[in-house]
């Protein structure tokens, strides 16, 4: 991987994106309880608050539905995405839209796989001693593959294969 940077931040714009697309999928009254439960330092960065809130989404929903749900917004954020560029341009959206955002370097696609490079919250992840998808935080880049691949593609879905911890990057397999 050439360059590692990630040119974008996550923004309150951003955060409240994902509030409205979280809205949608449980409803304001658990969101203003998930936002209730959030606990984070005085200046956190876009990705503390973002790790924070999918953080208070497991404490107040358990894991599994927090992964799920988490997921699904992932998948909602691919739409809304979608819905703003013409079709022809899917591919490079895809591939570039976690940088301008600030949350990965990129996303690779393969024939069959995809790649998440050098997430902003592995660092985190690895300090709280966690894996790759064992945080909530995690499922929200995997639906956002998954909505974008189901497009591009035609696939039914994708899951976790394993991180390449040389190139700093997670794989997901495409499920045809």
């Amino acid at each position: 991987m050439e360059n590692t940077k990630i040119k974008g931040e996550i923004t309150k714009e951003v955060i409240d994106t994902l509030i409205g697309l979280m809205t949608d999928v449980i409803g304001e009254k658990a969101v203003k309880i998930v936002l209730n439960g959030i606990n984070v330092e005085e200046g956190a960065k876009g990705k503390d608050i973002v790790y924070a809130f999918a953080e208070s989404t497991t404490n107040l929903l358990s894991k599994k539905a927090s992964f799920a749900i988490l997921r699904q917004v992932g998948r909602e954020l691919a739409s809304a995405i979608m819905a703003k560029h013409d079709p022809s341009e899917y591919d490079m959206v895809l591939t570039t839209t976690l940088n301008d955002l600030g949350f990965a370097q990129q996303i690779l696609k393969e024939d069959n796989q995809a790649f998440i490079c050098n997430c902003v919250f592995y660092s985190i992840l690895k300090r709280t001693d966690l894996g790759p998808i064992q945080h909530s935080v995690c499922w929200t880049g995997w639906g956002f593959i998954e909505g974008f691949m189901r497009e591009l593609k035609g696939i039914k879905g994708i899951k976790w294969a394993r991180r390449d911890e040389e190139n700093n990057r997670c794989q997901f397999d495409y499920l045809t």
